[in-house]
């Protein structure tokens, strides 16, 4: 049997323990990092509000307004208009179509809607419907890691995608009612590039965003 050089049994351990070691500068040791921030990012909140709730219409393009829509369309919200009238406009002879509607969740939207999604800037619940999971799929780039503010810091290019979309918010109204939906149902055909900082701790690479000070 041919016994290996002493020189390359020496490289080879030194690419093993470069592999495991989970503080190298690797794209495996970034990839758990970019998957651990994401994870904790995903089930994502796209459309956040309480209910039962009101809202006005004046007509044009109103983002909210529309997103409210399409949930009811969707068939996650009832929606039933309490008062509709014209209005004058002072820049136009055509009137502005007034419209109050209220909005509330539908048994199946009750399913879908976490109560305490978010918090208000009072410390209060707020509701939405939160869904998907996001999966790193490559890290493409990583710069080499310097010092930044006492702390030992590389930039990650990586690209992830999303999926367990609920079905209902994949159609046309609901894709057109948030950007960033819309971005995420795609991700299968187009992953969804990310530029994002690692930061080295005791155990290992984190996200900038789970790095505690």
């Amino acid at each position: 049997m041919r016994l290996l050089p002493v020189v390359s049994l020496i490289a080879i351990a030194m690419s093993v323990t470069a592999c495991s070691d989970p503080k190298a500068a690797s794209e495996k040791n970034f990839k758990v990092a970019m998957q651990s921030y994401l994870d904790g990012a995903y089930p994502k909140c796209y459309f956040v509000d309480n209910f039962p709730k009101t809202a006005d219409y004046y007509g044009g393009a109103d983002e909210r307004y529309a997103q409210l829509q399409a949930l009811s369309k969707a068939g996650m919200l009832s929606a039933k208009e309490i008062e509709r009238k014209e209005l004058k406009d002072l820049f136009s002879s055509t009137p502005k179509t007034f419209v109050k509607t209220s909005f509330d969740l539908t048994d199946e939207g009750r399913k879908a809607y976490k109560a305490d999604a978010t918090k208000n800037y009072r410390g209060g619940s707020i509701g939405g419907f939160c869904f998907g999971k996001a999966t790193v799929k490559a890290v493409t780039q990583f710069s080499e890691p310097g010092d930044l503010f006492g702390q030992r810091v590389s930039r990650v290019n990586y690209e992830y995608t999303v999926s367990d979309l609920p079905k209902w918010a994949t159609t046309p109204d609901m894709l057109a009612a948030s950007k960033q939906l819309k971005i995420d149902a795609e991700s299968a055909v187009t992953p969804i590039k990310a530029l994002q900082a690692a930061v080295l701790t005791n155990n290992g690479w984190v996200h900038e965003s789970q790095f505690q000070k």
